[in-house]
């Protein structure tokens, strides 16, 4: 009984993964993705992307690896070898990568995990190969749903995807299932998007962001930055840390996006730019769209690069996620090992991030690679019916 005990508090503590999916795409300039999707909707192609790689690598083929033991899934496009650098034969090429930490990819104590990080890292590496990040940014969805007013964008954003349904996926479950994971997802963000996550308070940010320099001082990034903070937290980020991001990306409408990318495509020696960068366009010094003047003098003040996009806040809800799951059968196919202790469940998956990478060639304003890469998780919970009857 001692043991068993033991386990119940530790399990509690220490929520384990019994169940982890990591879903690498094709690339989204050769694939039907492309052509399905608009770039300048992210939720849109990425739900296009994710549908297209499930259905190849587990319906058409059988392009996946499972290990058992660490109740690891990887589900990979059968034309993955050729997403590799090396493979490719390309020489003179820049990465970039932005990675969005979402809001269920926290430690014990309820803050945004460093360990996500240096596991982004390692899929990156693992489908492009052995390759130096030249930008990387990282996104924290909590303060892009709070800083760009769309606190209930998870909801919102959680219909359009069912709405389209049809177009991605043969089905899309019962309505019963996806109301309750329509507000679960949108109870994660409030909960996320709190007093936790004020003007004042960086606090939570810390560890990921000290990661994020370790990449960098390692060599794996040569340029580093940050996503969606007003000035009063990107002022704060640093004071705390001490570590002065290379850029700051902040969020304006599309149609000014494709306006600064169209002034990107005029500097690059008259080659277009096939496709859209992983980390947006450089910003185009329009103050009516752009970032507030305070933002922009103090990035000016600390030679900070400013750079615009247009991708959603929450860019991979809980609910389209176990959509896609529900649709292929991940969870009949491959059932969990783990056996939670008596009191517990294994929950739902959950999206904990995901990385929008792209490979571009030098000099020639060509996007030769641009992909995702998406990991989700299931915890060990306590049971709420468990709870209820024995409270």
């Amino acid at each position: 009984m001692g043991v068993s005990r033991r386990r119940h508090a530790f399990t509690e503590k220490v929520p384990t993964t019994p169940r982890k999916v990591i879903v690498y795409t094709d690339n989204l300039m050769t694939s039907n993705s492309a052509r399905n999707s608009t770039a300048k909707d992210s939720c849109k192609e990425l739900a296009h992307s994710l549908a297209d790689t499930l259905n190849t690598a587990l319906v058409v083929s059988t392009s996946f690896r499972f290990d058992p033991d660490l109740n690891m899934l990887e589900i990979l496009d059968p034309y993955n070898p050729r997403n590799n650098i090396e493979v490719k034969g390309f020489t003179n090429y820049q990465v970039s990568a932005k990675l969005f930490i979402l809001s269920a990819a926290v430690d014990t104590s309820n803050r945004p995990s460093p360990l996500y990080v240096k596991q982004a890292l390692a899929c990156v590496k693992k489908q492009l190969g052995p390759v130096k990040i030249d930008e990387l940014f990282v996104s924290f969805a909590d303060i892009s749903a709070t800083n760009n007013g769309n606190r209930n964008g998870s909801t919102t954003s959680t219909h359009k995807h069912r709405s389209h349904g049809k177009h991605l996926h043969r089905s899309m479950g019962d309505r019963r299932g996806h109301n309750l994971l329509t507000r679960e997802t949108s109870r994660i963000i409030h909960e996320s998007s709190s007093d936790e996550c004020d003007e004042k308070n960086m606090a939570r940010y810390v560890k990921v962001w000290k990661m994020i320099n370790k990449l960098r001082l390692d060599g794996d990034a040569v340029k580093i930055g940050i996503c969606d903070l007003s000035k009063q937290q990107l002022e704060d980020l640093c004071e705390t840390t001490g570590i002065v991001p290379d850029m700051v990306q902040v969020r304006v409408d599309e149609e000014q996006f494709l306006l600064d990318d169209d002034d990107d495509k005029q500097e690059t020696n008259g080659s277009e730019v096939h496709g859209q960068s992983a980390v947006g366009s450089d910003y185009s010094g329009d103050s009516s769209c752009g970032p507030d003047n305070n933002l922009r003098n103090f990035a000016q003040e600390h030679g900070i690069s400013m750079r615009t996009h247009s991708d959603s806040p929450d860019i991979l809800s809980n609910a389209t996620f176990q959509t896609l799951a529900a649709d292929f059968k991940i969870n009949e196919r491959f059932p969990t090992t783990e056996v939670p202790p008596e009191g517990y469940m294994i929950d739902l998956m959950r999206p904990r991030w995901v990385v929008n990478y792209s490979v571009a060639l030098r000099n020639r304003g060509l996007i030769a690679n641009r992909g995702y890469i998406v990991m989700a998780s299931s915890d060990c919970v306590l049971d709420p019916n468990r709870v209820a009857h024995s409270g």
